[in-house]
């Protein structure tokens, strides 16, 4: 039998190529700055926004961290990148001239890598020493996930450890953004020539690590489908960014609330959850998340059996479902009309009945 060319040859991440500013402003006063103002900026204001500080805007809005002095991380940060541009840079490049095979025979893939070994030999950066076993996390810290915390501590998750590299990046005005694997972030090189992927998590073995696309789809089961519609293995835009950092602040609320039993705070998550959303679409992670919370929120707007309650969203795929269901012989006959709406239609006139409005 045939293996379908989708089966036989893993789709490869989509090329997004990153906006890098034309000019960088190191020490840009953020300290009037909010979420709101980020989310009205367009793609190409949000490319000159400092992703550090973008981060740490969002992370203000966790009241234990409300009083973060974005400045303070500002300049501990600038004094990495310029002593990794002027002191540690230029001291390994040697080592590509020497063997630039090993290195891709790219210059940008061997510095790009540089970053994660300066950081982790010479920084002393490194994974959460108590979260690298663990099968479960609850991010009841939010320092565990914003980059106050890895900055202070000098050990994170890769919530916090990709951003940090592409803070450095976007210092010196490298084409490099986040990129989703899964529940995973990683980095990604994206010129619109070339592509590289490097992970920040792997610490403890004085290199750098960097996976290519079919191996990273394989390692963490990505479907050819997570690549296609946009979600993973792919250089998110500014906005994109943006609403992943959102996500990060609505994930650690949403853990206090399941660590201490409380769903009203689990549900209080769903506005973040919602804003997540709408900076990041396609994001498959950040849909499923919403989709559990806004199921329970609607759970407190109605009547189990109501319009509108998350039940009668269940008997409305419950009939949509029923109807796809067709014998491979029936496949052209019965798919026409679904495409065309009949019976989604009606399928789904009973969940949408109390929003008509007579007039």
């Amino acid at each position: 039998m045939a293996i379908p060319s989708s089966i036989a040859k893993p789709l490869q991440g989509l090329t997004c190529p990153v906006l890098v500013p034309k000019q960088v402003d190191w020490n840009r006063d953020y300290s009037r700055m909010t979420l709101c103002s980020l989310v009205g900026m367009t793609d190409e204001q949000l490319a000159t926004v400092d992703p550090l500080a973008m981060n740490l805007i969002v992370a203000k809005g966790i009241p234990a961290l409300s009083e973060l002095n974005i400045a303070r991380y500002q300049v501990r940060v600038n004094a990495l990148v310029v002593d990794f541009s002027r002191r540690y840079l230029p001291s390994v490049e040697k080592y590509f001239h020497r063997d630039p095979q090993t290195f891709e025979n790219d210059i940008r893939f061997f510095r790009l890598g540089m970053i994660q070994r300066y950081l982790e030999l010479e920084i002393g950066i490194e994974y959460n020493r108590d979260q690298r076993n663990a099968e479960h996390i609850w991010y009841i810290n939010p320092s565990d996930l914003f980059l106050n915390g890895l900055v202070d501590t000098r050990q994170g998750t890769c919530g916090n450890m990709a951003a940090l590299h592409v803070a450095m990046a976007w210092r010196l005005q490298w084409p490099v953004s986040l990129a989703c694997v899964n529940n995973h972030f990683i980095c990604r090189f994206d010129d619109g020539t070339v592509h590289y992927n490097t992970d920040a998590t792997p610490t403890g073995k004085g290199g750098f690590k960097s996976d290519p696309d079919d191996f990273l789809m394989k390692e963490f089961e990505l479907p050819a489908i997570a690549i296609t519609c946009g979600s993973d293995l792919r250089a998110l835009r500014p906005r994109e960014v943006l609403g992943a950092f959102v996500a990060l602040r609505a994930r650690h609320c949403a853990d206090v609330g399941k660590a201490q039993n409380a769903d009203d705070l689990v549900v209080a998550t769903e506005p973040d959850w919602l804003l997540a959303r709408h900076l990041f679409p396609k994001n498959r992670g950040i849909y499923k998340n919403h989709l559990a919370i806004a199921t329970m929120f609607g759970d407190n707007l109605f009547d189990p059996d109501e319009q509108g309650h998350p039940n009668s969203y269940a008997r409305m795929l419950q009939s949509l479902h029923k109807h796809q269901m067709v014998r491979p012989g029936d496949f052209q006959r019965r798919i026409a009309p679904i495409i065309h709406g009949e019976i989604a239609s009606a399928a789904a006139e009973e969940f949408f009945f109390s929003l008509k409005v007579n007039q």
